[in-house]
């Protein structure tokens, strides 16, 4: 029972998580500049945002430790009807708890260099602000490629083992796929400065923060059912 509380808690962190960085982003955080501003109007915006930036910065932070203790508990139910599956593999299932566990753990980092680059910025040269934007911007969406893995692998679990007890429903696997598809929209970001394929832009930052957010509230709301089911059947 004492483990069973926990589990559920910890799938119920992906809405948590959700939730923080939801408002963090969307209800303080002032939303990703164009990138083809100077370096005076960049260190600008972070002067008359920073209070906005540090708020949403705080509450992100404390998303990202939500974000893996959900990513270790989707982790476990995969390995679960992995060992039961014929053809299981361990490496498979560790990769994709891999490449989705780097996510929060990149991200504190680049959170850090948020808070920096709005720590001081009336007193900090224009240059540095604008290159500490950059740098955690940029950064925090290059971490793409190990997120749309994760999240293609998981999938691709989901629907192998989808008629086990305790099996994740078919459309979720199917979810992932795209969720992973819609991740590629951010190649672009370092190879321009605006537009929709930009940094800020429509495709690269809003299509794929919002399908991010979108597949792990899906996934904790399964998560939670498939755990409250086993309960039950255990008992």
């Amino acid at each position: 029972m004492f483990d069973h509380r926990w589990q559920r808690f910890f799938a119920a962190c992906g809405v948590i998580f959700a939730i923080l960085t939801g408002a963090g982003l969307e209800g303080f955080w002032a939303q990703p500049p164009s990138f083809g501003l100077s370096s005076q109007a960049t260190a600008h915006y972070y002067a008359v945002h920073r209070t906005g930036f540090l708020v949403g910065i705080t509450l992100i932070t404390v998303g990202m430790a939500f974000l893996l203790a959900w990513t270790v508990q989707y982790g476990a139910m995969l390995l679960k009807l992995d060992r039961a599956s014929p053809e299981g593999s361990l490496v498979v299932v560790a990769v994709t708890v891999a490449s989705l566990a780097a996510s929060p753990i990149l991200l504190s980092f680049d959170l850090a260099i948020f808070s920096i680059a709005a720590f001081r910025p009336t007193s900090t040269s224009p240059d540095v602000t604008r290159a500490l934007s950059d740098v955690a911007w940029i950064g925090s969406e290059l971490i793409w490629p190990m997120l749309a893995a994760g999240m293609a692998l998981g999938g691709m679990l989901m629907l192998r083992t989808r008629r086990q007890p305790g099996g994740f429903p078919a459309w979720l696997g199917y979810y992932s796929f795209l969720a992973a598809v819609i991740e590629f929209f951010q190649v672009p970001i370092i190879f321009v400065k605006t537009g929709p394929f930009s940094a800020s832009g429509a495709f690269a930052w809003y299509s794929t923060t919002g399908s991010w957010g979108i597949w792990a509230v899906a996934l904790s709301f399964v998560m939670w059912r498939i755990l409250g089911d086993q309960h039950l059947a255990d008992h």
